[in-house]
């Protein structure tokens, strides 16, 4: 006797959309942390600059530079999915390149050598982004 090809009562798990208005955890927790984590390294490289004294300008800039990027990272992914691959990567790349550059200027170099280690952050990113994005298209 032969093996039918499909078993009859076996039904495919769907899986149910979201609800509206609810976010993915992952959606708040990944720039929330990427926030967090930025934020103390500007503290770090801050603190290891010629003073090593914490004072209330340090610690505002540290904060609001964590919270800058875990606001833009957070509007970022939830409108990414509405642009085209290329438009995606080159977020990432204004995104990651900013973030580095802005990281290297408070070391106290030159705005002009600032401007290209974010560059070439930017650079990168754009390119491994949008690889990746290319091979893992639907």
């Amino acid at each position: 006797m032969a093996t039918p090809t499909t078993l009859r009562g076996h039904r495919r798990a769907h899986r149910r959309p979201a609800a509206r208005g609810h976010l993915p955890v992952a959606a708040v927790a990944v720039p929330v942390v990427l926030g967090i984590v930025y934020g103390l390294y500007t503290a770090f490289i801050l603190s290891s600059s010629s003073d090593n004294a914490f004072t209330t300008a340090k610690t505002v800039l540290s904060i609001v530079s964590g919270l800058v990027l875990a606001v833009l990272a957070f509007g970022f992914g939830r409108i990414q999915h509405a642009l085209p691959r290329e438009a995606r990567a080159a977020g990432y790349g204004v995104l990651i390149g900013g973030a580095m550059g802005f990281l290297y200027s408070i070391t106290g170099e030159s705005v002009l050598l600032s401007s290209f280690i974010g560059a070439g952050f930017g650079i990168g990113a754009l390119i491994t982004t949008f690889y990746l994005f290319y091979t893992h298209e639907d």
